[in-house]
């Protein structure tokens, strides 16, 4: 049975307050940290599952990786994997939106396991172009490799603008999350929404 999936846009960042896509992949602003750390207390209060069978997934970015310190902390102490995954970038060609080189997120990160990630990282290139065939692509091998995990549960933070490739329904505020079901028609696999939830975003 496919997987229940949490999808979590990441918390406002510096290019979110002035929409300044030149910033080169920015870090969350105190505000977006202080949204974080209430999602991760709404999230602990309420999760359904155990933390055994379940898996943590994350862009490469840098304002995805401090979500999910900032809000999923408390999944990793209790032994959640996380794995950091090209496919859930962001879409464009701006500078918020290309990654660092690895072995400086490496340095910045040493708790974390970057060897699931598509070594083409941080080019966009292949599955990675910033062309809409590109972006559907990208979001039917995301959605498939969800649907072939053996998890019970996968929690994802990503970006507002894959997302919108990837599901249907409103844009993303920061920090907002729906919780999907995975199923598969005769075409692709598609993510079928259970819930939502926009406590911790209601005042951006």
């Amino acid at each position: 049975m496919a997987p229940v999936v949490i999808l979590i846009r990441h918390g406002e960042a510096l290019h979110n307050i002035d929409n300044n896509w030149d910033l080169p992949d920015p870090i969350l602003t105190e505000k977006g940290i202080e949204q974080s750390k209430a999602l991760a207390a709404e999230l602990e209060a309420n999760f359904p599952f155990g933390q055994d069978g379940c898996r943590i997934v994350v862009s490469p970015l840098r304002r995805t990786l401090q979500t999910v310190q900032y809000s999923l902390q408390w999944l990793r102490d209790r032994g959640v994997p996380v794995d950091v995954r090209a496919e859930w970038q962001e879409t464009t060609n701006n500078p918020c939106d290309i990654g660092d080189d690895v072995s400086i997120l490496q340095d910045e990160w040493p708790d974390l396991d970057f060897s699931s990630l598509d070594p083409v990282y941080p080019q966009k290139i292949g599955l990675y172009e910033a062309t809409e065939a590109a972006f559907q692509k990208r979001a039917s091998f995301a959605r498939r490799w969800l649907f072939e995990r053996p998890e019970k549960c996968i929690v994802v933070v990503t970006h507002s603008g894959f997302l919108k490739r990837t599901v249907q329904g409103p844009k993303y505020k920061n920090v907002e999350y729906r919780t999907y079901e995975l199923v598969e028609d005769s075409e692709d696999v598609q993510f079928r929404e259970i819930s939502r939830d926009t406590a911790c975003c209601e005042e951006q």
